[in-house]
């Protein structure tokens, strides 16, 4: 599993977008997924926020015993 994109990226990228680029643009300039940059920008329309969110996190078990 990949780190997270750094806060200073995801500004560049969010802003990059709202300059006019496309979000499949701004990600080939710099150097990220298209899936990425756009489920970034898609989440900060949603939220307005460029922190990352959590990966993973506990699960219980299926099987308690």
């Amino acid at each position: 599993m990949t780190a997270p994109l750094s806060q200073d990226l995801r500004k560049r990228l969010v802003q990059a977008v709202e300059e006019g680029a496309s979000a499949r643009e701004a990600a080939a300039r710099f150097a990220v997924s298209a899936s990425a940059a756009i489920k970034l920008v898609r989440r900060v329309r949603q939220t307005g926020s460029t922190a990352p969110v959590r990966i993973g996190g506990y699960r219980k078990p299926l099987l308690a015993g």
